[in-house]
């Protein structure tokens, strides 16, 4: 206090001022920063509480779907047959007359899978006997799947030309680690 006797009036009632307008600022401001610096964290809060819910929420589902599925190995184990007695099979179930079929060479597909795929081309088809036919082969319990089709029709009533590729994929077995050698090097 003694360095605000030595100003003179006016300075002193400007230093007074100040230290009022700076102490409205601090009672004032601050707690308004506080507030809403508190409300955001609070929505933040909210916001991870409402996230979790959800993740708890679509647990089920996911085991439901994890469960339809299988797991990878399971899928794989039931290993597809030539895709052309596969594709006969099916062609003679559901009444379908298969003009040509080509075979594809297996190509491997990463470490431990390998994809066979067949070309094939039907003349004269209805559509009826082409959807048995294309369900047959999506549901015979093997990873196969038309990953190719060109359809187009003809001048007969329900009558159409039909490419397509269908591709099975074979998984072998995971190579076993390679065990190091004796006296091993650095």
């Amino acid at each position: 206090m003694a360095s605000l006797d030595q100003l003179a009036p006016r300075e002193r009632a400007m230093a007074i001022g100040l230290g009022v307008v700076f102490a409205l600022i601090v009672v004032f401001l601050v707690p308004v920063r506080v507030s809403a610096y508190l409300a955001d964290r609070q929505q933040h809060n909210e916001d991870l509480r409402q996230a979790i819910i959800d993740v708890n929420r679509a647990r089920a589902r996911i085991a439901a779907r994890r469960a339809a599925l299988g797991d990878v190995a399971a899928r794989y184990a039931n290993k597809t047959p030539p895709l052309g007695v596969l594709v006969d099979n099916a062609a003679k179930s559901s009444g379908l007359e298969v003009a040509m079929q080509t075979d594809v060479p297996p190509v491997p597909r990463g470490k431990l899978y390998t994809e066979r795929a067949t070309k094939l081309s039907v003349q004269k088809t209805g559509l009826k006997a082409l959807t048995k036919f294309m369900e047959t082969i999506e549901q015979s319990g093997h990873p196969v799947a038309i990953t190719q089709f060109d359809m187009s029709k003809r001048i007969e009533p329900d009558a159409y030309t039909v490419s397509m590729t269908i591709t099975a994929w074979d998984r072998s077995e995971a190579p076993a680690p390679a065990a190091s050698a004796p006296g091993g090097g650095k």
